[in-house]
C-alpha cells in the first residue's frame, strides 16, 4: 500500500458506495463516499431528506452516545458513525462528503474494513494545503466512572488500551499499538463490534441492535462466543475494536491524524466524546498561544 503524502491535506479521488442495513436501526442503507474541498472536513449528507441536509463530523454536532457515536443538526441525525470515521481517519483522509440514504450507515461486517477497502479503490487525492494536525502542549486527563484516560504530547500517534470486563471469557485485554496506515488496516480496521448476550433483549427492547446478527457482530455468550464459523478475526479482538471506535471518535475534532500518546482504561462512546472534548480545547489553547507569539 502506498503511502500517502502526510504533509498535505487529502480527499477521496473518486466516489465509491457500499450497501446494507444499519447495525442499530435496521434500516436499508446505501453510503457514498464522495471528494470535498480542501479545508471542508467530512461532512455527512441525509439523501434522503429534502435538501439534503449536511452534519459535520465535528463534537459540537454529537448528539447521543448510547452504543454508538449518533451526530445530529436541526431534525436530521446519523447513528453509529464511528466506523465510518475510523476508517476515514485509518487512510489518514481528512476532508469527504458522505451521502447516506437513511439515519444509519450501513453496517457491513460490524468492523471499518469495509469502508477502508472501498476508500483505498477510490484512491486518494492531495491538495496543496498543509494538514491539520492535533496537536497538545500538555498531558490531558480524564476520569469519569472507573474509564480512565491519558493523553501526552508525541512525534507519533500512539494507543494502548486496557479492557476490563467482569465475565471469565474476557476479563481483561491490553494492546498498545503505534498508529499509520499500515498498522491500522492490519491490526485493527477489521475488529469488529460485540455486545454480551445477556444485553441482547434489553438493547432491542431500547430500539437497538435492530439490525444486528452475527454477520456484523459478535456475541458474547456465558461460556462460549459466537460469530461466524471463520471464528474470531484477533484473540483480543474486542479490545481492537475499542481502538477502533476511540479513533473514529476523536476524530470529530476535526483532525484526521494525531501526534499524541494516549492512554485509556474502559473506553466507552460517552467517555470517548468527553476526552476529545478535553483535547480539542487543549489543542485550541496552543493555537491560540502560537498565534498571539506572531
Amino acid at each position: 500500500m502506498q503511502k500517502a503524502k502526510l504533509e498535505n491535506q487529502t480527499t477521496v479521488a473518486n466516489e465509491t458506495t457500499l450497501e446494507g442495513i444499519g447495525l442499530h436501526t435496521g434500516n436499508p442503507s446505501r453510503l457514498t463516499f464522495r471528494p470535498a474541498p480542501a479545508n471542508a472536513g467530512v461532512r455527512f449528507f441525509r439523501t434522503d431528506l429534502p435538501g439534503p441536509p449536511m452534519i459535520p463530523a465535528r463534537l459540537g454536532f454529537v448528539v447521543a452516545t448510547v452504543r454508538g457515536t449518533n451526530l445530529g443538526l436541526g431534525d436530521a441525525n446519523v447513528h453509529t458513525v464511528e466506523h465510518v470515521l475510523s476508517a476515514l481517519t485509518g487512510l489518514g483522509i481528512d476532508n469527504a462528503d458522505i451521502l447516506v440514504s437513511a439515519n444509519e450507515p450501513p453496517a457491513m461486517d460490524g468492523s471499518a474494513l469495509p469502508f477502508f477497502k472501498a476508500l483505498l479503490k477510490a484512491g486518494v487525492k492531495h491538495y496543496e494545503e498543509p494538514k491539520r494536525y492535533l496537536v497538545i502542549p500538555e498531558e490531558v486527563t480524564y476520569e469519569d466512572k472507573g474509564s480512565i484516560y491519558r493523553a501526552v504530547p508525541s512525534d507519533h500517534f500512539d494507543i494502548h488500551a486496557s479492557l476490563i470486563h467482569d465475565h471469565p471469557l474476557v476479563p481483561r485485554l491490553d494492546l498498545s499499538i503505534r498508529v499509520d496506515q499500515e498498522s491500522y488496516v492490519a491490526e485493527l480496521a477489521g475488529a469488529r463490534t460485540f455486545c454480551f448476550e445477556h444485553e441482547i433483549e434489553f438493547l432491542k427492547s431500547q430500539g437497538l441492535a435492530q439490525g444486528g446478527s452475527l454477520e456484523n457482530a459478535v456475541v458474547i455468550g456465558q461460556d462460549k462466543i459466537h460469530t461466524t464459523p471463520d471464528g474470531l478475526r484477533f484473540e483480543d479482538e474486542f479490545v481492537r475494536h475499542k481502538i477502533l471506535d476511540l479513533i473514529g471518535d476523536l476524530s470529530l475534532v476535526g483532525r484526521s491524524l494525531f501526534k499524541v500518546r494516549i492512554e485509556v482504561t474502559r473506553p466507552g462512546h460517552a467517555h470517548n466524546i468527553e476526552f476529545a472534548k478535553l483535547l480539542n480545547q487543549s489543542a485550541i489553547k496552543m493555537r491560540g498561544k502560537a498565534e498571539h507569539a506572531r
